[in-house]
């Protein structure tokens, strides 16, 4: 069985590669009779981080359209799309902010290219599977245009209410479904699992043995935290820039150290060309100052979680909240924007 995958791997963000391992692991154990191989389509084809006999990545069409030097590399991509779709028996489309009408860019928009790729899938009859998307139209006017692309939809399912309340006004029906990352030790499961489409999803989340959050960081209380004693002695910190404030977060550095804890610090995004979205550029300050240890890449960071190499985490990254609930890791949730609140009230009830 041939699935193809348009998927957002390409800025080097932990967060895109979990979310496609685990669509390919869930997808597995549903088509595991048909033995399924995986065409990915990225934007990055050379920095992969999950591997498998099983899966070829391929270059979008288009990449970087408006410059001149990248006309037969596009010619090529472009044909190398069609020969994939013309094969496959799904395609499975997923992003996380996918649809969407605010960006500026004339009429060679986000709504435009999906409009153009799944035109093409659908020429060909093939199903298409909307995975766990991501929506925020605030022109009506594109509703037509977001119809068009999820006419035919073999399936939908969508992150959050609001996407869902979109697809509504537009006869489009979906499903909500809980992160894929929520799956990531699927791989030593044996029992059945959920199918990528939501059968068989369990909504309620698990709470873990130890959970407070601060549901605006702005109130994030750290003098609360030098009455509090833990028996833990390795901790780690996972922030993204722009929401505490340095002397917020150097501050409750030297609490922890006060305490004789270890810590290390957990980028989740290691973006090539934007350092202002790289957690690692940002993080490496406080390493520095403070000489902590800093994770250099992701699979390093990733195997703090899967190997428990540290016992507590603080949390602001919506993936490193999910990962120590998966991990069963204790820590401290930090909400910084709506998508973590809601997780968080979830997980407390």
């Amino acid at each position: 069985m041939n699935i193809t995958i348009l998927a957002s791997i390409w800025a080097e963000n932990l967060w895109d590669e979990l979310i496609l391992k685990n669509e390919i692991i869930l997808l597995e154990k549903q088509f595991a009779s048909k033995k399924p191989v995986f065409a990915v389509f990225s934007y990055d084809t050379k920095n992969i981080f999950y591997k498998k006999n099983n899966i070829e990545y391929l270059e979008y069409f288009p990449i970087w359209i408006r410059k001149i030097k990248n006309i037969f590399r596009n010619i090529k991509n472009f044909w190398t799309f069609i020969k994939t779709i013309i094969v496959s028996d799904l395609v499975v489309i997923w992003w996380g902010w996918i649809f969407f009408d605010n960006e500026i860019g004339g009429k060679n928009s986000n709504l435009f290219w999906w409009n153009f790729r799944t035109k093409i899938i659908r020429f060909f009859k093939k199903n298409i599977l909307f995975w766990w998307v991501w929506i925020n139209i605030s022109d009506k006017k594109n509703l037509k245009k977001l119809k068009k692309i999820f006419s035919w939809a073999y399936n939908v399912t969508v992150r959050d209410e609001y996407s869902k309340e979109i697809l509504d006004k537009i006869w489009i029906k979906s499903k909500i479904i809980k992160d894929p990352v929520f799956f990531d030790n699927l791989e030593k499961e044996t029992s059945p699992q959920p199918s990528p489409t939501g059968e068989g999803v369990d909504t309620k989340l698990e709470k873990n043995k130890f959970l407070v959050f601060w549901k605006d960081y702005k109130d994030f209380d750290l003098d609360s935290l030098k009455n509090l004693d833990f028996s833990w002695k390795n901790v780690w910190i996972a922030f993204r820039r722009w929401f505490l404030s340095e002397e917020k977060i150097e501050k409750l550095i030297k609490i922890i150290l006060e305490k004789n804890w270890k810590i290390i610090l957990i980028p989740h995004s290691f973006h090539k060309t934007d350092d202002f979205s790289n957690d690692c550029v940002f993080l490496k300050k406080f390493a520095q100052k403070f000489e902590l240890k800093i994770c250099k890449n992701m699979t390093e960071s990733y195997e703090i979680y899967t190997q428990k190499k540290i016992d507590f985490n603080f949390a602001s990254r919506l993936h490193s909240i999910i990962l120590s609930e998966v991990y069963n890791i204790d820590y401290i949730g930090i909400s910084y924007t709506k998508k973590t609140e809601n997780l968080l009230m979830d997980l407390e009830k």
